[in-house]
């Protein structure tokens, strides 16, 4: 049976601000990649500092990595189920 609509609202609420959060991560990346580069090109008739769009780059970056770790830490126990049902 199809589940009622209470159900289904947060679960659809959900994936859209995660879609939403992605799009934003995205955007800054993209941003903070294209201002370094212009930079180191000498594109900018002024130097600009670098240091905002880094630290943009490398904080948004790192939101990505805990997903990798995770699947890391999934590798590792199914290599040690793997070990321990073969002994």
């Amino acid at each position: 049976m199809a589940e009622p609509k209470e159900a289904q609202a947060p679960e659809a609420e959900e994936q859209d601000s995660s879609r939403l959060g992605d799009v934003v991560r995205v955007t800054i990346l993209l941003w903070s990649m294209g201002i370094l580069t212009a930079n180191y090109l000498g594109i900018f008739s002024q130097a600009v500092d670098p240091t905002f769009p880094a630290s943009l780059l490398t904080g948004t970056a790192a939101t990505y990595t805990p997903a990798l770790g995770k699947l890391k830490k999934k590798k590792e126990e199914t290599k040690l189920e793997q070990t321990e049902s073969t002994k």
